[in-house]
This record gives structure tokens, sequence and C-alpha cells, in this order.
């Protein structure tokens, strides 16, 4: 390769890197530090489980979940039964991913928050997903959201303007 055509190359690739968004509707959002999940409403772990499902705003169970559509899965270290009861929790990280379930047909996209509780609730995690095939992609928090309903929320902290600052 010529040395004159190595500032383009890096240029090309430069380009190709997604840009950091503010807002829960695009899929470059990430979950900003400082971000909290309120959980609203009472729920029931069943006996000998470690978790719940939360589907278009509902507690549901494994074998009543659509993996087509998104569903979310809270975690916790001990096994139930027992009822979990309102608190808001803190988001200590993020990952956004996917895999594939049964190549080709079927790809698992799937966002894990992690969590901490001041109340010594045993949470663990908040692990969204679905299925999809080859043309789909990872949804976004908003996306997310929409399926945790009025069960669960979502809040990130205010981000400041670089102009009020001045």
């Amino acid at each position: 390769m010529k040395l004159y055509a190595l500032p383009a190359f890096i240029f090309v690739l430069c380009s190709c890197a997604t840009t950091p968004s503010d807002d829960p509707d695009s899929l470059n959002f990430q979950i900003p530090a400082g971000s909290t999940l309120s959980l609203n409403k009472p729920l029931t772990i069943s006996e000998g489980k470690t978790h719940v499902y939360i589907q278009a705003s509902q507690q549901s169970t494994e074998n009543k979940v659509n993996r087509y559509d998104i569903n979310c899965r809270l975690g916790f270290r001990e096994f139930g039964p027992r009822t979990i009861e309102p608190e808001v929790f803190r988001i200590t990280r993020s990952e956004d991913g996917q895999e594939w379930y049964s190549y080709p047909n079927i790809r698992r996209f799937d966002t894990i928050v992690y969590l901490e509780s001041d109340k010594d609730t045993d949470v663990i995690k908040l692990d969204c997903e679905y299925w999809g095939g080859r043309v789909d992609r990872n949804f976004t928090v908003a996306e997310m959201q929409q399926s945790l309903g009025e069960l669960m929320t979502l809040t990130f902290p205010k981000r400041e303007n670089a102009e009020q600052k001045q």
C-alpha cells in the first residue's frame, strides 16, 4: 500500500465507528452510569425459582413467554417462593449482545442490565431478549422499557448541556 493512501484508509475505518446517542430510541444509546431501575409493583417468585419473567407489561412464566417478542428475566440469588416488594435498583453496567440460537435461522438479541440494591435485596440482573432472524437487529432501550411497561421503570441521570455550564 502506498503511504499517501494510508490517511484515506484510516478515515474510512474511523467513519464506520458508531456515534453514542443520548436518545433511548437510538440503537447507539448506552445506559449511562448513575441510571436506576425501579420495581413499581410487587413480583412473586415461584417455589424453586430464582427469577421472574416480564413481557408486555405483565409478569409471566417461562412457558408462557413469546420468545419472538422482547421479554425480560429479573434474576435473584435466592430461591422462592417469596415476594419482591417495590424498590429502586442501581444499574452498575449493561451489555448488548447477539448470538446464534439455531444457525442460520434464529438469532438471540439481548441486553443485560446488572443491578445492585441498597435494601440488600439479592437482585443480580435484568436480562432482556428476543429471537429474530438474519435481518433483525437488537432492540432499543425504549423498546425494552415498553416491554417492561408499568412494572419497571428505567431512569437516566440528567445530562447537563455544555452551554449551561459556562
